[in-house]
């Protein structure tokens, strides 16, 4: 085992030459947009970014102390310290994958501008227990949080705590699975402004199981990208966005590169008390990917009057030679008379509404296999801390 923390300094077992991470300029940034609009016109409206404009790294402190962290982890990020305890067969290194670039996007350019230090860790045997991953904010500043992940010829199970209590907080997580299978949950548990990406390249027969329970907060920009590149590679991604008087952009996009690669996405999000849940879900088979198949379902439910839901899932298909491929949209409001029988039988309407996601959650969390149950008692507490 590796313990390390560190402030300003550099963990134990790393080299004294500069980190490998990208640089942007202030300067830079002024030549940047949040998002480019091409693709709808509403689409600018889905993430508050005048809320990041307002609290970004050249109007906020970019330093921040460390919190009271709730989840203990093997690797700890709070504030602008960062901490490591981690298994036999993780190798801490420090720099980035490069799946990801200031010049992307303004919000990204914040990212990397705000950085101090990016990490990497690489597993190449199986883990026995979950490797779990913190990322913590407790404090008025802009912190940016950075880790890279490669696993080859492994099978790991990944917890990722996404907590952000005040400020704006980045963190981005690149990956990297080569002949690997992965099974991957994040619980993202948010009050303030949050940003979340998620970078994922896997190579020929890696597969990724993902689920992902978010919580937004004043603003949380939540993104999932997966490239499965590699020949049989599969992603199965399940995620429940939750606005509960707060607002969450959960966007999914899927490449697929590889022949007979699978790739699912099914997505279901509620909003409630003036909340705001958004799912775009995007999937695109490329020509050379013959005999694949990909599927995507987006279903958001309105649980009241004045909340707001969005479903987006689009599919694009560039081969003749495919499987199968699907798409569906659904935004709708809850049952009135599912509630009103659940109501008839002794609960109230919040216990009625914690039942029903409840269940979603746990239809969603079945296709796991080694954190199923995490998966469902995170799902829980969240709708009970919330309701």
């Amino acid at each position: 085992m590796r313990s390390n923390e560190l402030s300003n300094e550099r963990p134990l077992g790393l080299s004294d030459e500069r980190a490998n991470k990208p640089i942007i300029t202030r300067e830079a940034l002024e030549n940047l947009t949040y998002q480019k609009y091409g693709d709808s016109p509403t689409i600018r409206s889905y993430t508050k970014w005048k809320l990041f404009e307002e609290n970004s790294p050249l109007k906020l402190p970019t330093e921040a102390k460390a919190g009271e962290v709730p989840v203990r982890g093997h690797v700890a990020f709070s504030g602008s310290e960062a901490s490591f305890d981690l298994p036999n067969g993780v190798e801490l290194t420090e720099g980035t994958l490069g799946l990801s670039q200031p010049e992307e996007s303004r919000i990204l350019g914040f990212h990397f501008y705000a950085l101090k230090n990016a990490y990497s860790l690489k597993i190449k045997e199986n883990l026995a227990e979950p490797l779990v991953v913190v990322s913590h904010l407790s404090e008025r500043a802009f912190i940016s949080h950075h880790l890279s992940i490669e696993v080859e010829n492994a099978r790991v199970p990944i917890i990722i705590y996404d907590m952000a209590e005040d400020g704006t907080k980045s963190l981005v997580v690149e990956l990297k699975a080569r002949n690997a299978e992965i099974e991957l949950l994040t619980v993202g548990k948010h009050r303030s402004l949050s940003h979340y990406l998620l970078r994922a390249s896997l190579g020929g027969k890696s597969r990724i199981r993902a689920f992902t329970a978010v919580y937004g907060g004043r603003m949380s920009h939540h993104r999932e990208d997966y490239s499965l590149e590699g020949k049989e590679s599969e992603l199965f991604l399940r995620g429940i966005p939750i606005g509960i008087g707060s607002a969450v952009d959960y966007l999914t996009n899927v490449l697929q590169y590889g022949e007979e690669s699978k790739s699912e996405t099914r997505v279901h999000g509620f909003s409630y008390k003036n909340g705001w849940t958004v799912h775009r879900g995007t999937a695109k088979v490329f020509e050379r990917a013959r005999n694949s198949s990909s599927v995507v379902v987006s279903e958001v439910t309105i649980m009241d009057e004045g909340s707001l839901g969005v479903s987006v899932p689009m599919l694009e298909v560039d081969t003749g030679e495919i499987e199968a491929a699907s798409h569906s949209s659904s935004v709708r409001q809850f049952d009135e008379d599912a509630l009103f029988y659940l109501r008839s039988r002794g609960l109230d309407r919040e216990e009625a509404l914690s039942l029903f996601v409840h269940g979603i959650g746990e239809a969603l969390s079945s296709h796991l296999e080694r954190l199923r149950s995490k998966a469902r008692s995170a799902t829980a507490e969240l709708v009970e801390e919330l309701l």
